[in-house]
This record gives structure tokens, C-alpha cells and sequence, in this order.
């Protein structure tokens, strides 16, 4: 039986709210509730204080609620404006919606719901029976209200890396909490200012709890760090995955390029081994093991580079920075008398930034917990087929991985 009483217990209100008729158009299987008020008196929504009702704001407005039976319901009054000797008139907040949205909190919720569930815009439209714009508008105000109810925690270990959101150089700046596990925010760009942006939006206490950084050795990246934090400064931890990535680039140049030479002699001993030598020697599959024996018997170039990845990858076993230290350099004289230039640079590039590579022994963090993201990045991505703004896409990032709390106050 649908009464102003049912009504007014699943919307929960109270005095002075109430519900003045409620009219069902059958043929569009529609309800509309229309809600008024029995005080001239209510509190100025800035102060609190009890003040006249002055008049109403010009015409009645209208909210999507819940739907009840197969009926879609929607939600009418006229917005109250108090007279305030402080603040003067200020229109009263309805307690069924939040300013500036047209869904009852119940029915947002419930949007959102659907949005968590189905990863995309059109898929939550579809559910909801709204248009993709109002689905957009829903997410826009839940991460707006999530960043503002958002705990100020100091976050001793951060990660940064840069997102792809559609072909092309178009990228978004990543900034990760590690401790708490989630995506503290998201800018346009790939340059030190869009790291820049994200730090600034930290407080000064977050700041100053900052112990180290993990990141590729994107240049940009570390000079947001320099320029951001004061002295003494967190620590630069370059990704060991990221440093080690660089080893595998230089392996696969060195294997091409004999295989080109031994393939001009008739010989095929390199032929198909472009993915076994990039396994670490431990994980190498069983089918491999034979032909991988093999070749670390043999004595060419791609043998003795893949040997040196294996020391190298050992760095991040070291106990300690003066261990990491004495281990480089046993590893670089190594690859300096064999005198393969493509490992040289290589050398040379992590000489260049060892500090921040063998940080790594006092912080044992890296990028790995934001590169495990990239799975529910990229579904984000393929869901909104290709984001067409470096803003869009960092709503999304945060509104699936923000770990924000995104319902409204009153919603379910």
C-alpha cells in the first residue's frame, strides 16, 4: 500500500518535513512524492541558529529517488531560504539530497553501487535507467566527497609511476600510498610538475612523515622530490624492476645482434631463445631447461650477459648499502672486462644514480604494489574505451582505487 506514512518511513524524515500528497501516473509507472515543511522557523544551514523563513527559492525541484514496485519515483519541494542576521539569506539543504544533486542520497548510493560493480559509466546507465551524464555526475561528486572525508594519516612510503589513458604520449601521474595501499591522487602529464601537484597537496605533517619514494629513473620524478621536500630529504628508491628491465633491453640487443651474426654463418643457437633469457634463472619452465643448460655452457655473448643480469638482480639481496655497494662493483669491474658496450651503458646508468638504487637496503619498497594495480587501471581504461581526458581518468583511478569512502552521509 503506498501512503504518505510509507513514504515518510523510507525516506526517514522528520519534523519539520513532511509529505503533503503523493500523485501515481500509472501509464508511466511514476510516483511523485511532494515534501513541504510546518515551521516558519528552521536553522541557518552556516550557523545553526533558528531563523524565519523568509520565502522559497522560485519553482520546485525535483529528485530521482528509489524506485518502489516498477514505478520510478521522484521527489518534489520548494527549497526554504532562512534570513540570517549573521549570514544573511541562505537557501536550507533538504535532508533527503546533497546540494546540487538531483538524486536522493538513497538512489545515489545506490548508483554508486552499481558503478563498483559493473566498472563502467554505461553499464551503471544501464542499470540505473539514467543517462551517462548523470552516472558521470554521480562518480564526479563521490570522489569530490571521498577527498574530502579522507583521513590526513602520514604515509611514510609513497610510490609514483606514470598511466597510459589512451594512445599516443598521453599519460597520467600516479601517487600511491604503499602503507595504506591505495591511490593517493592523480595528475595530468608525466613531468616533474605533475608530480609536483600531488606533493602540494599534502599537508605539512605528511610531508614531513615521508621516508622514501619509490619510483622509476624518470628525472622529472626525482627533481619534484628535490624541489617539494625540505632537508634532510626522503629517500629516492629507484624500482629495482624497473632498473633490472633496463639489464633485459640490453640482454635482448646483445641476442639479436649475434643471432643476426651467427644466422650470416649458418648457425641457429640463438634462434627462439627470446623469451627463456628473460626469466630469472630460478623461474626458468621445464621445457627450457635443456636448451637454457646449454647455452650457459656455451661461450657466447648473450651467455656471459645473461650471467651478469643474474649477479646483478643479486644487488637487492644484499644486507646492507656498504654490502650493495661492494656487490656493484664487483658486478661493474666484471662487466667492464668483458667489454660488451650495450652492458656498459647500462653500467654506467646505474653508477650514475647508485645511491638511489642501493637505498634500497634501508627501504625495501618499490612500485611493484602500484604496478599490481595496473590490471584494474587498465580494465578502468578499456571500460571507458580510451579516456579522452588525462582529468576523466584520474577520477576514475580514484574513484575504483582511491579507497574512499564515496557514499553519501544518509545513503545506505
Amino acid at each position: 500500500m503506498t501512503t504518505p506514512e510509507v513514504y515518510t518511513s523510507l525516506l526517514r524524515l522528520a519534523l519539520p518535513w513532511y509529505i503533503s500528497r503523493i500523485d501515481i501516473d500509472v501509464q508511466k509507472e511514476e510516483a511523485h512524492v511532494f515534501i513541504t515543511h510546518h515551521h516558519s522557523k528552521m536553522a541557518c544551514p552556516t550557523c545553526g541558529v533558528m531563523c524565519n523563513v523568509r520565502d522559497h527559492s522560485e519553482g520546485e525541484r525535483v529528485w530521482r529517488h528509489l524506485d518502489l514496485w516498477q514505478a520510478k519515483t521522484f521527489l518534489h519541494a520548494a527549497m526554504p531560504r532562512v534570513d540570517c542576521s549573521k549570514h544573511g539569506v541562505l537557501t536550507v539543504p533538504v535532508p533527503w539530497a546533497e546540494p546540487g544533486s538531483r538524486f536522493s542520497m538513497g538512489f545515489e548510493s545506490h548508483v554508486i553501487l552499481a558503478l563498483l560493480s559493473t566498472k563502467t559509466v554505461e553499464g551503471a546507465r544501464v542499470l540505473m535507467k539514467i543517462s551517462w551524464d548523470e552516472a558521470r555526475g554521480v562518480m564526479e561528486r563521490a570522489v569530490a566527497r571521498g577527498l574530502l572525508d579522507r583521513d590526513e594519516l602520514v604515509m611514510p612510503y609513497l610510490a609514483v609511476d606514470e598511466k597510459s589513458y589512451r594512445k599516443g604520449h598521453n599519460y597520467v601521474t600516479v601517487l600511491m600510498d604503499l602503507v595504506g595501499k591505495r591511490i593517493h591522487g592523480v595528475s595530468p602529464g608525466r613531468s616533474q610538475k605533475s608530480l609536483e601537484i600531488l606533493l602540494k597537496k599534502l599537508k605539512k605533517h605528511q610531508l614531513e612523515g615521508v621516508e622514501a619514494i619509490a619510483m622509476d629513473m624518470h628525472d622529472p620524478y626525482k627533481n619534484a622530490a628535490k624541489a617539494i621536500f625540505s632537508i634532510p630529504q626522503p629517500a629516492i628508491v629507484h624500482d629495482k624492476f624497473h632498473v633490472v628491465s633496463q639489464m633485459n633491453i640490453a640482454l635482448n640487443d646483445v641476442r639479436k645482434a649475434e643471432a643476426r651474426e651467427l644466422s650470416a654463418t649458418g648457425k641457429r643457437d640463438l634462434v627462439g631463445v627470446r623469451q627463456m633469457i628473460l626469466y630469472g634463472e630460478e623461474n626458468i619452465p621445464e621445457k627450457y631447461s635443456k636448451r637454457f643448460k646449454k647455452l650457459k655452457k656455451s661461450e657466447l655473448r648473450t651467455a656471459v650477459v645473461h650471467a651478469q643480469k643474474e649477479v646483478l638482480r643479486k644487488l637487492w639481496d644484499c644486507s646492507g648499502v656498504r654490502e650493495a655497494r661492494q656487490h656493484f662493483n664487483a658486478w661493474a669491474t666484471w662487466c667492464k672486462k668483458t667489454s660488451i658496450p650495450r652492458v656498459n651503458k647500462v653500467v654506467e646508468m646505474i653508477r650514475s644514480r647508485l645511491d638511489d638504487v642501493i637505498s634500497y637496503c634501508k627501504h625495501p619498497i618499490s612500485t611493484g604494489p602500484l604496478e599490481g594495480m595496473n590490471s584494474i587501471i587498465m580494465a578502468i581504461r578499456r571500460a571507458g574505451r580510451g579516456y579522452h581526458h588525462a582529468e576523466s581518468f584520474g577520477m576514475a583511478i580514484m574513484f575504483f582505487c582511491g579507497g574512499l569512502n564515496l557514499m553519501p552521509a544518509q545513503g545506505l
